[in-house]
């Protein structure tokens, strides 16, 4: 997806034309495709005849892939709810992603530790994860663009 994303960035007037004239078949792709994984998944599942199975990369996984990430590009005009926040968002992820971890693991310690009724409730547990896991890199990725350590950020964060 990396070099598609590439190739896609340098010919981007091109794609954008083309995709224009298919905007609305690639929207009814992404939702067919995804429910036809979700389909596909509970199928494999029924049919290994095991409680759970892991998780692996499938044709339909790539086709819904695709059909979203087109989406996007042929879409690129709309106006969405939030969207100057979500690209922002967006230009920090791989910051996120850097840092999320830590905070993860040590989130659920402290509620396996301080709150463990609260894994009994998954969605719950989910959001607060979610939440705690880009809020706090968020926060550190300010306080340290703010701070003498500022020359620092660059390496930290990407």
């Amino acid at each position: 997806w990396f070099t598609f994303g590439v190739v896609t960035g340098f010919h981007l007037p091109v794609f954008k034309q083309r995709l224009a004239q298919v905007k609305w078949w690639l929207l009814a792709a992404v939702v067919i495709t995804f429910l036809a994984g979700l389909v596909e998944w509970e199928l494999l599942l029924a049919w290994s005849g095991q409680d759970w199975i892991a998780a692996r990369e499938t044709m339909v996984d790539n086709f819904y892939s695709m059909a979203v990430l087109l989406s996007f590009v042929a879409f690129e005009q709309l106006s969405l709810p939030l969207y100057k926040q979500i690209g922002d968002l967006g230009s920090k992820s791989f910051g996120i992603y850097l840092s999320h971890t830590f905070v993860l693991e040590y989130t659920a310690r402290g509620v396996y530790h301080l709150a463990p009724w609260l894994l009994g409730y998954q969605i719950l547990f989910q959001a607060l994860l979610i939440g705690v896991g880009v809020a706090i890199p968020l926060a550190m990725m300010s306080i340290v663009r703010r701070s003498p350590a500022r020359r620092l950020y660059p390496y930290l964060f990407g």
